[in-house]
């Protein structure tokens, strides 16, 4: 899982008591969260964004999976474009066009789907000859797609 906050930090004396009296959620959580994601899926997503040594150390077909960190990427690909899409909804917020629960809920379908779209395109480093023969693919993230239609998001206080 990683995290967006909302910094309630208002600049300018038009928005100052606006900002004051803000309330609602603080953050946007995308990944899997515990409880409402599978644990197998959970177990997948840790094994490849961070890697395993492999045997019982967990992951792949018994040998270690290299480090696979699709998550970190998509944040660290898009991270800009988060900051713009939670400036252009701050007026909205604070002239009450539109609910901050709204806004991070937008914000999280975004993360969500450059997390499943960083999954599918990932290539390197690719999957050992053995697992393309095992599982009939060279995708290294993609076996049945189940990992990545359990990316989610959730809006938290």
């Amino acid at each position: 899982m990683f995290t967006i906050g909302v910094k309630r930090k208002v600049v300018g004396s038009v928005y100052a008591d606006l900002g004051k009296s803000l309330r609602g959620p603080k953050q946007v959580k995308v990944g899997f969260p515990a409880g409402e994601a599978d644990q197998d899926n959970i177990n997948k997503a840790v094994w490849n964004e961070f890697g395993t040594r492999g045997g019982a150390s967990g992951g792949g077909w018994g040998g270690p999976i290299p480090e696979r960190p699709f998550m970190r990427n998509a944040v660290r690909e898009n991270r800009g474009k988060y900051r713009d899409a939670l400036r252009s909804s701050a007026a909205k917020i604070l002239t009450g066009k539109t609910q901050l629960r709204a806004a991070l809920s937008k914000l999280g379908i975004l993360a969500q789907g450059d997390v499943q779209a960083e999954i599918t395109s990932l290539q390197s480093p690719p999957n050992s000859p053995v697992t393309v023969k095992l599982k009939g693919s060279s995708n290294p993230l993609i076996d049945d797609g189940e990992m990545r239609g359990a990316v989610t998001y959730k809006v938290d206080q």
